[in-house]
């Protein structure tokens, strides 16, 4: 017995993934029998550019450790994108020449991840922005000399230096100290084995191509296991 005779994708992959009442589900605010076809098909397309290990990523030990890995304490969460399948809109604003769009699957990953990598991570980033606001601080300071807040123009160019000074400094610190932790923790989404494997296959991340990768960190992962759902990923052919 169907879940829902009346909906043309029914007991499908993408209705077994979105996992709602049928009520909920937002297919049902697709009016065109087609259109939630095409959504289907669009999906079966995603999930066949997975590879058959994606959901080990969400394993119960950290994917950031090098060497012996820790017990998983929560998840870094980024968005990947793929260029496929195929997606078009119009040229300006979605109206005109339609041309093809550099985003066809948007996919969150959810990464298990210990919690002495999370604060690895977090404090490469950290770093940056701790010698901005020292540096800036520092500036400020100055500011108050008589010598130096007699010229009105001076204070916002000893401030603009100092900041300007942080940025550069804090680049130049966190690389040092991501040079020095790359040993034992990966830093870059592609650097873990399951997710190389990805942007061999043409994933790529939507917000940055830097060397460390920008993750949010949840307790909960933010996207299921196809495992769970009863999705089979299919292995890859490589030769």
């Amino acid at each position: 017995m169907p879940k829902n005779e009346h909906c043309v994708v029914t007991d499908s992959e993408i209705c077994r993934w979105i996992g709602k009442d049928c009520k909920d589900c937002y297919i049902k605010d697709i009016k065109d029998d087609s259109d939630a076809l095409k959504t289907l098909s669009d999906f079966k397309v995603t999930i066949s550019l997975l590879p058959e290990s994606f959901d080990s990523l969400q394993s119960e030990e950290c994917r950031f450790c090098k060497g012996e890995p820790r017990k998983r304490e929560g998840y870094a969460n980024i968005d990947i994108a793929h260029s496929e399948p195929e997606s078009k809109r119009g040229m300006f604003f979605g109206i005109g020449k339609k041309v093809r769009q550099r985003i066809g699957s948007l996919l969150p990953l959810s990464i298990s991840i210990c919690g002495e990598c999370r604060r690895t991570l977090r404090m490469a980033e950290a770093i940056k922005w701790m010698s901005i606001l020292l540096l800036g601080a520092a500036a400020l300071g100055i500011c108050f000399i008589p010598a130096v807040n007699e010229n009105p123009i001076m204070p916002y160019v000893v401030v603009l230096v100092g900041i300007l000074i942080g940025y550069v400094a804090g680049k130049i610190i966190s690389s040092a100290y991501v040079n020095k932790k790359s040993a034992v923790t990966r830093f870059n989404v592609f650097d873990i084995p399951v997710c190389k494997e990805m942007r061999d296959g043409g994933w790529f991340t939507v917000q940055d191509e830097g060397a460390v990768s920008r993750f949010i960190f949840t307790k909960k992962p933010l996207i299921k296991r196809f495992a769970d759902v009863g999705i089979a990923l299919e292995k890859k052919d490589n030769t």
